[in-house]
């Protein structure tokens, strides 16, 4: 039957046309209420891997060694990039700082045909000067008072600077009630070409520290023109520039030349010297002048390296001379800024294994393949990731000025210091950056070729770490 008006007559079409846009109206409702209504559908993830308790990404796509991930202390992966360097060594001069167009990280990895999918393809060529010849520290000798177990940690930081170099390292420590434990670190010392002398005594450590003095020049050779007294955790970057440093002192003077703190109140505490970490050095005479007075000076209320700065002060004519180059670093928590600063590197560092953490043995293991003179030099690379070889690769949160010579102040204030207390040394300085991207040296190994593999770690404990490993091999 034919739908009817009320009237009785056939409705028009414009009845109809109204009837079917209602009906399009509630059609249209409808829809966006089960729109908005209905589950929105997760995107598919790939399921996390574990494997020997540690999770591993999906987007990693590589074979990984597994002991090394132990090693590196790593429990959950995020990323694992590897790149190859291939080194060209020039006799030209280099610049310490280097910027390029190239990118670290910011290529794809993989290689058609390869399965190793967590390469960069291109390897990346950096260009470092010649380093010098080995160099002959004969008229070095080094003192250092300790303990037999702390000298045998000290050791392979030793080897970088001493082994192979005819220095000598005279060590004074605690006797030692083990059975092999002078032994056995003699033996150590042996195999890596450092010359090691130990004498025992049941001095406490303070007056072995001051023993020291007399005790290099009782042994002092007729090259002997430096005897220098160091904490067993201070490193020398290179013996070469060390040489070439003390070559410039009249080492036939009565000589003092040490390293100050970076904090004033470090030096308001204990004076104007020559801070023992960063390398108290005395000259042939001033040894002779110290062995001289040491009843006196061995009666004095001060003690360690003040007690060597007293007794010159009060017994001789003789001041410091200040080396900035050597650095007691006293700097608390984080030196980061320190040593990325981009500045030519010291020539001493110290604390490294306890105000702060940086791994100097592993953190010179490059100079195996491209000398002292690659330690430390800085790369700029096109997409913002800064490596500072052998301590961290970097990345800011904000481009830094190409002129901007500041170091970051990444340093906790130590003892009441304040920003203005690490100026004299370490100015000018900067803020530290909150938001910066920090891969650290993890570890370092020379391969049976020759090349040298670093690991450097990014940490992240929510998303999980991220690996750089960089092989560098010679052109």
């Amino acid at each position: 039957m034919l739908l009817s008006a009320r009237d009785g007559s056939l409705p028009g079409a414009s009845w109809a046309w109204k009837k079917l846009l209602r009906f399009g109206v509630f059609f249209l409702v409808v829809i966006g209420f089960i729109v908005m209504l209905w589950p929105s559908a997760e995107p598919i993830k790939l399921p996390l891997t574990t494997v020997s308790n540690i999770t591993i990404s999906p987007d990693v796509a590589c074979e990984l060694d597994y002991d090394l991930l132990g090693r590196l202390e790593v429990l959950k992966l995020a990323q694992y990039t590897r790149r190859e360097i291939i080194i060209d060594m020039t006799e030209e001069p280099v610049p310490y700082t280097r910027r390029l167009e190239e990118p670290l990280l910011g290529l794809k990895k993989g290689t058609e045909g390869a399965a190793d999918g967590c390469s960069v393809s291109a390897p990346v060529a950096l260009t470092v000067p010649k380093p010098p010849k080995m160099p002959v520290a004969s008229h070095i000798d080094f003192g250092v008072a300790t303990s037999v177990e702390r000298l045998n940690d000290s050791l392979d930081a030793f080897a970088h600077w001493a082994g192979y170099t005819k220095t000598r390292i005279f060590a004074l420590i605690e006797t030692d009630r083990s059975e092999n434990g002078v032994r056995d670190v003699k033996a150590k010392a042996e195999n890596m070409g450092v010359d090691l002398f130990i004498t025992e005594s049941d001095d406490d450590y303070l007056h072995r520290y001051f023993a020291l003095i007399p005790l290099l020049e009782a042994n002092a050779r007729e090259t002997t023109r430096w005897g220098c007294v160091i904490d067993d955790d201070t490193f020398f970057l290179s013996m070469a520039s060390l040489v070439e440093a003390l070559g410039q002192y009249d080492h036939t003077q009565s000589m003092y030349i040490g390293g100050i703190s970076e904090s004033i109140p470090q030096i308001a505490n204990f004076g104007m010297i020559g801070f023992g970490g960063a390398g108290v050095f005395l000259s042939r005479p001033l040894m002779k002048e110290i062995t001289n007075v040491y009843d006196e000076c061995s009666a004095m209320d001060f003690t360690g390296d003040r007690r060597i700065a007293i007794c010159v002060y009060r017994y001789t004519k003789t001041r410091l001379t200040v080396d900035h180059r050597l650095r007691q670093l006293d700097l608390m928590d984080d030196a980061s800024g320190f040593f990325e600063s981009g500045r030519e590197p010291p020539l001493t560092v110290h604390h490294w294994k306890s105000w702060f953490h940086a791994d100097m043995p592993k953190l010179s293991v490059i100079a195996e393949l491209c000398g002292d003179t690659c330690l430390l030099r800085q790369w700029h690379f096109g997409d913002g990731w800064i490596l500072t070889n052998g301590f961290s690769v970097i990345k800011y949160h904000y481009d830094p000025n190409e002129d901007d010579i500041a170091m970051e102040q990444t340093w906790a204030p130590h003892n009441g210091a304040n920003d203005e207390s690490y100026l004299h040394e370490l100015g000018p300085l900067r803020r530290k950056d909150e938001d910066k991207k920090s891969f650290q040296l993890m570890d370092a190994v020379i391969e049976e070729n020759g090349s040298v593999t670093q690991w450097y770690v990014l940490r992240d404990a929510k998303k999980g770490d991220e690996i750089l490993e960089l092989s560098w091999r010679k052109r």
